[in-house]
């Protein structure tokens, strides 16, 4: 059995028994939980059966005690009899930090699926001078790595609208709360720039366009922070991207080149002036 083939919902009490018995070589299951970075009381739930843990989880723990998916899916005594010629090495304990981050971008099942269904290219939107009727558009990979979700976005300015340099590259993490989006991106390089994009997800679908609001640190000028709608348009798994980079640039807000639900975005407040936000000091 490959571990992509388990299916935790045919598991009978192999699993809560096998993990009793892996515990038992620690301190204390408070021990146990504190290293692996796990509720107590959720453990407490996988140890007696009443929940199973999900995929992501179930791997979390083989890989602290130092068995595979499938031995631990065993028969108690035949797993007994692994354990006894094989004793579990505890893993190494989790710095605070690491167990933050973990909790930070933990892909439950749903967030999981909503996160696969976003996945590929998108034309990104935004406007980044309120005094002046531009669209700046960006493209945006959305991907999966080692099952963590991780984003890659260029920019390209004219230099004749923004004395800043092109093109700009940046490199975050992407995670899912509530049904959106949240993207947290560094400037590549120096890594002076850093943006937080929050968006509306398309929750049944394959997703369109993507509104959402994004909010950054200028790396040039005034270094203000600042706040401004951004509208992702999504292009495919596998789009030509030749062809979605020669795409990118600034536009005229009016531009036939711009879609039409990208100018709606901005037309509902342009005439108040809130196109962008800045901090006030």
């Amino acid at each position: 059995m490959t571990p992509m083939s388990i299916n935790l919902h045919n598991v009978d009490s192999s699993l809560p028994q096998n993990l009793r018995l892996l515990c038992s070589y620690g301190r204390s299951a408070s021990e146990i939980c504190r290293r692996l970075g796990l509720n107590r009381q959720q453990m407490n739930k996988y140890l007696s059966g009443h929940t199973r843990p999900s995929l992501s989880t179930l791997r979390r723990i083989c890989d602290f005690f130092g068995v595979d998916e499938a031995e631990i899916l065993m028969p108690p005594r035949d797993f007994a009899t692994l354990v006894r010629l094989r004793p579990p090495r505890l893993g190494p304990v989790q710095d605070r930090f690491a167990a933050q981050l973990d909790r930070l971008v933990d892909h439950r099942t749903a967030s999981a699926q909503l996160l696969e269904r976003h996945e590929g290219y998108y034309h990104v939107h935004f406007s980044p001078d309120p005094d002046r009727d531009y669209i700046l558009r960006a493209l945006c990979h959305l991907y999966r790595a080692d099952n963590r979700w991780l984003s890659k976005t260029i920019e390209r300015h004219g230099e004749e609208e923004f004395a800043v340099p092109s093109p700009l590259r940046f490199n975050g993490i992407a995670i899912e709360a509530h049904n959106r989006l949240i993207i947290h991106e560094r400037e590549a390089g120096m890594g002076r720039g850093f943006w937080s994009t929050m968006l509306i997800a398309s929750e049944y679908a394959a997703p369109t366009f993507l509104p959402g609001l994004v909010l950054g640190i200028t790396p040039e000028g005034s270094h203000d922070i600042v706040a401004t709608r951004v509208v992702w348009q999504f292009l495919g798994r596998d789009p030509d991207l030749r062809e979605a980079l020669r795409g990118c640039g600034v536009y005229a807000y009016d531009s036939p080149d711009v879609a039409e639900y990208v100018r709606r975005s901005w037309a509902a407040d342009a005439h108040l002036g809130q196109r962008i936000l800045t901090a006030s000091y």
